[in-house]
């Protein structure tokens, strides 16, 4: 298997059968994502797809923390919105066609939730807090989860997170239905990477095309919400309201 070449250092491949397995590697900043972790991703995403050899992939983030969204410095040096990062990253994510399975520790922002929706089978460290701040960012919710976490969690559950800005604590996660399994911190690689295997030791089409059906029972015009909601995403980052949030959040780290 000849992985492609990678750009950031921040982002590590390791195949483990017919599982490849990507990792956050930016501990020290929380895995905050920047432009080039998301070009290694999705260029990890392309060639998973491509491949013959892999047939489950599997993301985790190394360190206490799962990911800490975008790195808003940087997000801010690109000058180009969520257009310039996340976006190709959002749209390979959900769009790729096997197995997906992500393992969450400690602090999971903005993207750091929302990728989730797009994932297979979630499994999450009980010390897990999922936070999708967009609004008081002075933006808008991403990744389609402003219609995937409503019909997930119930509008109220959903609008506690979107629009007031509240976590959800892994234990509600679960009972809500945004992950599958709650483990210790100790035992979330483990367990994730047994998952990880258990799909991808499955007949791959079968598997494929019930990902496909799943997907589209509940995706229905979501890919023209992605579009939609992303395009609002960078129209809003580039407004003065948004530019003053991020810029201060900046100056104070």
């Amino acid at each position: 298997m000849n992985l492609p070449p990678l750009q950031s250092g921040e982002v590590l491949a390791a195949e483990d059968g017919a599982v490849l397995t990507l990792t956050l590697n930016r501990p020290d900043k929380l895995n905050a994502l920047t432009g080039a972790m998301y070009r290694d991703l999705v260029d990890l995403l392309a060639f998973a797809g491509d491949s013959d050899d892999v047939r489950a992939v599997l993301i985790l983030g190394a360190g206490k923390s799962f990911s800490a969204g975008n790195d808003l410095a940087d997000f801010l040096a690109a000058g180009e919105g969520t257009e310039g990062g996340a976006a190709p990253f959002i749209r390979a994510v959900s769009r790729f066609e096997k197995p997906l399975v992500i393992g969450v520790q400690g602090h999971a922002v903005g993207v750091g939730t929302t990728m989730l929706l797009h994932a297979d089978l979630v499994v999450a460290a009980d010390d897990a807090k999922f936070l999708t701040p967009f609004v008081d960012l002075g933006a808008v919710p991403e990744a389609g989860s402003a219609k995937l976490l409503p019909a997930w969690l119930g509008y109220q559950r959903a609008a506690r997170m979107l629009l007031a800005g509240e976590p959800l604590l892994a234990p509600e996660a679960l009972q809500a239905g945004l992950v599958a399994k709650m483990v210790s911190p100790a035992e979330l690689a483990d367990t994730a990477a047994d998952y990880a295997r258990t799909l991808a030791a499955k007949p791959p089409r079968a598997m494929r095309e019930s990902k496909r059906l799943m997907r589209q029972a509940v995706q229905m015009d979501l890919h023209d919400l992605i579009d939609h909601d992303l395009a609002l995403f960078a129209e809003l980052l580039q407004g003065d309201e948004a530019k003053a949030i991020l810029a201060a959040k900046v100056g104070k780290k």
